[in-house]
């Protein structure tokens, strides 16, 4: 059942929300996304969906499944869901707490190892795609292989966006639409509401 919803998830990505900022499907997205957000009340908290968090969650997710495309509603349920996926990728890499600090000094170098990126030099990494690249370290974790179908299906190609920047992993794409929302250049960023609510079932169907 689950590997089923994950996987729906990412056909829909794929079919439907390929670019950012467009949306090219049908109402079975909505309906998908209607019936996620309940699956997410009955499971209850857990590890990357804790208490007080994943209610809010699902209540982000509901809202963009029950209002039209750029409509207020799903604008602002998109800069709540944006905002959650730092968190998400932190605890699922099994380097970083919640907080962005390091789990331990051998994962920092692990890591450092692997990445060639000064930032990880940091007691704490504060920025999404680099917290998406460091959870991806892990190619036996659920969620990272889902997220590889993502990547080389989008983004065999980097891509470039509003503002020259250029997106070339679903890391780079949520760090774009967080930055602009999160520091007031943009006041909507519906447009990618129903990809955030996608992603998000993604990642609640493969969190363990």
């Amino acid at each position: 059942m689950v590997t089923n919803r994950s996987t729906q998830a990412l056909d829909f990505i794929m079919s439907c929300c390929r670019t950012v900022g467009a949306f090219q499907g049908t109402s079975d997205v909505h309906q998908y996304l209607k019936e996620t957000a309940v699956d997410m009340i009955v499971a209850g908290p857990s590890l990357v969906f804790p208490e007080r968090y994943f209610e809010h969650v699902a209540y982000a997710i509901d809202m963009v499944a029950s209002n039209t495309f750029l409509s207020p509603p799903a604008a602002v349920a998109s800069v709540y869901l944006v905002t959650r996926f730092e968190f998400y990728f932190r605890m699922l890499s099994g380097k970083l707490n919640g907080d962005g600090t390091w789990i331990s000094l051998s994962e920092q170098k692990a890591t450092q190892a692997v990445i060639k990126d000064k930032r990880l030099k940091s007691k704490r990494i504060s920025n999404v795609s680099l917290a998406y690249k460091i959870m991806k370290i892990n190619q036996s974790l659920n969620i990272v292989k889902a997220c590889t179908v993502l990547d080389n299906s989008l983004y065999k190609n980097p891509t470039v966006v509003t503002g020259n920047m250029t997106v070339a992993d679903i890391g780079d794409r949520i760090k774009f639409g967080r930055h602009s929302v999160g520091h007031g250049y943009w006041g909507d960023m519906s447009a990618e509401a129903l990809f955030y609510g996608l992603l998000t079932a993604v990642i609640f169907y493969n969190q363990l």
